[in-house]
């Protein structure tokens, strides 16, 4: 059986420029008013943070039915006999259900692994998908994989905007006057025990205290080369660099890269942000 493995732009594929074969992608889509733009085609994170810094308040959406459609037709057109999605997590997106409902339209066979974030964690899944399926392992093979990759990963995600967050209603203004007042700065995560949602991993007094608190939790996973480690910020390249100097200084073996946040994430927690994430090889 000859599989495509189906991704969108979550996966920050088109930032990475990523080019493999058997793998797909279709576009997430950047918000602005009435106006949709197709991430990492139609336009950047650099271009989407500019807008934020302008003040706009910009939404995201899953990809266009019709970009869906166009790409599974096209699938379909190379010979494939099946679909493997690994798209951004069913707690952010409804792409998952879409891109099934769509498949099940043009009847081709279809099946998914839930990553339970986005970003690094998803990319490396559907490349591990690739590699297995080029050499020949079911279905269920790759998703018992893809599961133990993803029992040993986590997103942390580090906001700094509070009033971006108030703005787009993620944040009350009196818990982001108290955050202020007690210098308060919160580490986000979510993985499969939260079901893809953004939850509050904890509370600490100082940016540099939340870095710590986010390394300490790649200590006590036992981070070392066989992990990827992805570092991304939201326009400040100061503050991503610093986070990566010190994971390499604390885990040194660490495989560990630095890129700027993929726009469907970057949106919701405003300009200024850092963020990593962590999974098994």
């Amino acid at each position: 059986m000859k599989v495509a493995v189906l991704i969108d732009s979550g996966s920050n594929y088109y930032g990475e420029n990523i080019v493999k074969d058997n793998l797909f992608c279709v576009p997430l889509q950047v918000i602005d008013g009435t106006k949709g733009y197709r991430e990492g085609l139609e336009i950047t994170s650099l271009e989407t943070y500019d807008m934020i810094d302008e003040g706009k308040m910009l939404k995201t959406s899953g990809p266009l039915v019709g970009d869906i459609e166009e790409m599974v037709d096209h699938i379909i057109e190379l010979g494939y006999d099946a679909i493997f999605g690994v798209n951004i997590t069913t707690g952010l997106s409804s792409t998952i259900s879409t891109v099934s409902m769509i498949c099940n339209q043009k009847e081709v066979t279809y099946d998914y692994f839930d990553c339970w974030t986005t970003a690094r964690v998803q990319l490396q899944c559907a490349l591990k998908a690739v590699d297995m399926f080029n050499e020949g392992k079911s279905f269920s093979d790759v998703k018992e994989e893809l599961q133990t990759m993803v029992n040993h990963s986590n997103t942390f995600v580090i906001p700094t905007d509070m009033d971006h967050l108030v703005r787009g209603g993620r944040l009350t203004p009196i818990a982001a006057k108290l955050a202020g007042l007690l210098k308060i700065v919160p580490v986000l995560y979510l993985n499969e025990t939260t079901k893809g949602r953004i939850e509050s991993f904890k509370k600490v007094r100082t940016f540099k205290k939340a870095l710590e608190t986010v390394i300490q939790d790649m200590i006590d996973e036992g981070v070392d080369e066989t992990y990827k480690v992805c570092v991304v910020h939201v326009k400040d390249e100061k503050a991503g660099q610093l986070f990566f100097d010190m994971i390499k200084e604390r885990i040194p073996q660490a495989d560990a890269y630095l890129v700027d946040l993929v726009s469907v994430v970057g949106v919701h927690t405003g300009v200024g942000c850092v963020a990593m994430q962590y999974v098994k090889k």
